[in-house]
C-alpha cells in the first residue's frame, strides 16, 4: 500500500534485507477482486433474488470491521461479498433446494439466511487476507497494508499503463486493471513472496525428513514418480500446505471486531 510505514506492536521483521516486493502493488493466501464488481456489490442487484427494501447502504469508506487493529472499509468488504456470492447461492440451492426469487437472501434455512451465511464467508476471507498482510509487513515485504494505499497504487499502475500505451510501448497483462483483478494480482504475488521469505528464514523449515513424510502421506498426488524425481514439486506442495496452515492459525487467533451497524447494513446483492 503506501510507502509510509505502519507502526504496529507485532513481532519484529527478520533481519534479512527486505525483497523489493511491493504489496500494493505487491507479497496466502489471495485469499484469496473490486472496482466495478465491488461497487456493484453495494447496489441492489438483479441476480439470485432481491431482498426487500432496506436502509440505505453505508458509505464505502465506513468501517465494517476491525481485524488485529486494521480497519476494513465497506469498499473492501464488498470485494469478498462479490467473490462469495455465487458459492453461497449454489450452497443453498444444493443443500436446501432454495430457488432464486425476491426472498432468496432473507429466507431462513436451519436458522440462517443466505445473506448471513454470505457475510460470514466474506468476513472469514477478509480475516485470512488481513493476517497475511500483517505477516508480510512483519517480514519486511510491505510498508502499508491499508486498503487506501492499495487503491492509490492501483490508480498509479493504470496511469502508468495508459502512458505506456500512448507511447506505443509494450506492456504485459491488461491495458487497464479493474479494481478486482488488480487486487487478485497483488495478493497472488504477495502469497508467493511470503512463502519464499518464510522458507528462507526457516519459519517454514523444509528438511528432507519432513518432505519424505509428507510425500508418503500424499503419495497418490505423485503417481509414477519417486521422491527424487518429484522433489521440487513435493517441496512446493509441502510449503504451500504449511503456509495455508499458518494462515489458518493466525486467522483463528485474530482479534476481530465487527461494527454491526455498518457490517449488517452492507447489501449482499
Amino acid at each position: 500500500m503506501s510507502t509510509s510505514t505502519r507502526h504496529r506492536p507485532r513481532t519484529p521483521a527478520k533481519t534479512r534485507a527486505p525483497r523489493s516486493v511491493p504489496l500494493w502493488p505487491i507479497g496466502v493466501t489471495a485469499l484469496v477482486a473490486v472496482a466495478v464488481i465491488a461497487m456493484a456489490a453495494l447496489l441492489p442487484g438483479t441476480r439470485h433474488g432481491r431482498p426487500p427494501a432496506a436502509a440505505p447502504a453505508p458509505p464505502v469508506t465506513a468501517v465494517a470491521a476491525t481485524i488485529d487493529g486494521q480497519d476494513i472499509p465497506v469498499r473492501e468488504l464488498a470485494l469478498y461479498l462479490a467473490q462469495e456470492r455465487a458459492a453461497t447461492f449454489a450452497h443453498f440451492r444444493q443443500k436446501f433446494g432454495a430457488e432464486d426469487g425476491p426472498g432468496f437472501w432473507t429466507t431462513e434455512h436451519d436458522g440462517r439466511t443466505p445473506a448471513a451465511y454470505l457475510r460470514e464467508r466474506a468476513l472469514a476471507d477478509v480475516t485470512r487476507v488481513t493476517v497475511a498482510l500483517h505477516l508480510a509487513h512483519d517480514q519486511g515485504l510491505l510498508a502499508d497494508s491499508g486498503y487506501d494505499a492499495f487503491l492509490r497504487n492501483w490508480q498509479t499502475e493504470n496511469a502508468r499503463r495508459r502512458t505506456a500505451v500512448a507511447a506505443h510501448q509494450v506492456i504485459y497483462g491488461p491495458v487497464q486493471y479493474t479494481e478486482s483483478n488488480y487486487f487478485t494480482y497483488v495478493l497472488s504475488n504477495l502469497a508467493a513472496a511470503l512463502r519464499d521469505r518464510l522458507t528462507h528464514t526457516q519459519a517454514i523449515p523444509t528438511p528432507d525428513s519432513a518432505l519424505r513424510s509428507w510425500f508418503t502421506t500424499h503419495r497418490a498426488d505423485f503417481p509414477h514418480q519417486s521422491f527424487t524425481t518429484a522433489h521440487d514439486q513435493i517441496r512446493q506442495s509441502y510449503v504451500l500446505d504449511r503456509y495455508r496452515a499458518l494462515i489458518d492459525h493466525l486467522a483463528k487467533s485474530a482479534h476481530v471486531h465487527v461494527h454491526h451497524k455498518v457490517f449488517d447494513a452492507v447489501p449482499v446483492v
